[in-house]
């Protein structure tokens, strides 16, 4: 059995995971009442906090429609990049989903994974809301001398 071909969002992100540093995707749906929480709770801020690491917002399970308005209403800084991530059919069957990138599995939105300066998978978080504090000390555990 193949594994089926990359999407643009896998093959964007895996460009930048070449480049050296930490980087952070987050996958988020622009409808979902605890994606909305979590940016509320002050995404904008962690990213303005931390300007060498590289954050990418992945819009997940919404008709491949990026829901960069959302984004602009919790003020979320411009040098995040943000993809979307296309399901194999209507979003809204929930069986035609995409529930994996990169190979690794997602099953909630919010999830948010962190990549060690190699382009490993350090931390994934992918059960939903997180506090910042959490996030921010996850960020800080990856950059430390592993």
């Amino acid at each position: 059995m193949s594994a089926p071909a990359p999407t643009d969002a896998e093959k964007a992100v895996r460009e930048m995971l070449k480049e050296d540093g930490v980087n952070v995707v987050h996958f988020w749906a622009p409808w979902c009442s605890n994606a909305k929480n979590e940016l509320e709770s002050g995404w904008g801020d962690l990213v303005r906090n931390n300007p060498d690491i590289d954050f990418v917002f992945i819009s997940i399970w919404n008709d491949g429609e990026s829901g960069a308005s959302v984004l602009d209403q919790y003020d979320i800084p411009d040098r995040v990049t943000t993809l979307t991530l296309p399901d194999t059919g209507s979003s809204d069957n929930e069986d035609l989903r995409r529930r994996q990138f990169l190979g690794l599995p997602f099953t909630w939105s919010p999830s948010t994974w962190i990549f060690h300066q190699n382009g490993e998978l350090a931390f994934a978080m992918n059960y939903g809301e997180m506090q910042m504090s959490t996030i921010q000390q996850l960020i800080d555990n990856t950059q430390a001398d592993w």
